[in-house]
């Protein structure tokens, strides 16, 4: 009986879904984690432009996901099937090829995706999103996004999942000027979709963007030149997490292996594989888009992982006079 309401279930998301024109159901081989699906102590959402996208914050996300209690979803905007240039190895051990532009890039696309679900079974996904858009390749442009992709399907798939799921908190990668124009697309739509949300169920909004210990000072973010929704409350990370913090089951041991495993399920990312071993601070930069009641549940993030910025009440205040004008 239970696996007939299932059914009926899964069906009446699909009716909807076809009815809307957007993507009400997760990927068939999404994974969970311990955590219960119907009662998280919170509900994440990652918004991103590739598969691979998700290790920015992996070491956040296993956290959330195996000792907080929460579930996250994730959300790939594009099937990745333009990262070719560093594949060598990959299609070495695969035994595959995808030269041929006639044929290699669905062959990509289908591989990426494999690799995301088995990382997302590592870091504990709930559900995983494809929106199916065209990887158009390495760009620094922002509105080669907007011009490549179904940009109104798009903001109606987010617009349904934020309006659906009610999260607490919201990732995307940092939208600064010298990443991919893909991420900056992708954060830029995922904070339209949070603004036009009434501001008592806007979530917390954050970009991350990972560096190495020995970098010193994270850079400074204000906002994306052109795309002022993307303006955070402090131009420092709002919040650090170190991979090099002991897990919770063995001190003896840290988050970068957690950070590796995922890693690794990405072969297909060659240069990928050597440039993320050396990354262990995972930044965080909270956006003033979230609002007043975002960043309440941002606050109450912080306080159920325990980990408070030394400098947060400082930019705490920071935040409350940018609201209070």
């Amino acid at each position: 009986m239970s696996g007939a309401r299932g059914g009926c279930a899964r069906l009446s998301r699909l009716l909807r879904s076809l009815a809307t024109g957007v993507p009400l159901w997760p990927h068939e081989t999404a994974f969970h984690s311990g955590v219960s699906p119907e009662d998280p102590t919170f509900k994440v959402l990652l918004v991103v432009a590739h598969p691979d996208d998700e290790s920015e914050c992996a070491a956040l996300l296993y956290r959330i996901t195996h000792e907080l209690g929460g579930a996250v979803d994730q959300v790939v905007v594009t099937n990745g099937e333009a990262g070719t240039q560093y594949s060598a190895p990959a299609q070495a051990y695969y035994g595959l090829s995808w030269s041929e532009e006639a044929t290699g890039r669905k062959r990509l696309a289908r591989l990426r995706r494999k690799e995301v679900l088995r990382a997302g079974q590592i870091l504990g996904i709930r559900h995983n999103y494809f929106f199916d858009q065209k990887d158009t390749g390495l760009t620094f442009n922002p509105l080669e996004g907007f011009q490549a992709w179904n940009i109104e399907w798009v903001r109606r798939g987010l617009a349904t999942l934020l309006e659906r799921e009610r999260y607490d908190l919201v990732l995307v990668l940092l939208p600064s000027p010298d990443t991919h124009g893909h991420h900056q697309t992708v954060a830029q739509l995922t904070l339209e979709a949070v603004a036009n949300l009434e501001p008592p169920d806007r979530p917390a909004v954050l970009g991350t963007r990972t560096m190495t210990a020995d970098a010193g000072i994270p850079e400074r973010f204000s906002e994306l030149p052109g795309f002022p929704l993307t303006r955070t409350t402090s131009s420092a990370p709002a919040w650090t997490f170190d991979r090099r913090t002991p897990l919770k089951c063995h001190h003896a041991l840290d988050y970068s292996i957690v950070v590796n495993w995922v890693i690794a399920e990405h072969k297909s990312q060659g240069i990928f594989q050597m440039e993320y071993s050396r990354r262990t601070q995972e930044h965080f930069w909270l956006f003033e888009a979230a609002g007043p009641f975002g960043a309440a549940r941002w606050r109450n993030f912080l306080h159920t992982t325990g980990k408070r910025s030394l400098s947060w009440a400082v930019r705490d205040a920071g935040f409350e006079k940018a609201f209070s004008a």
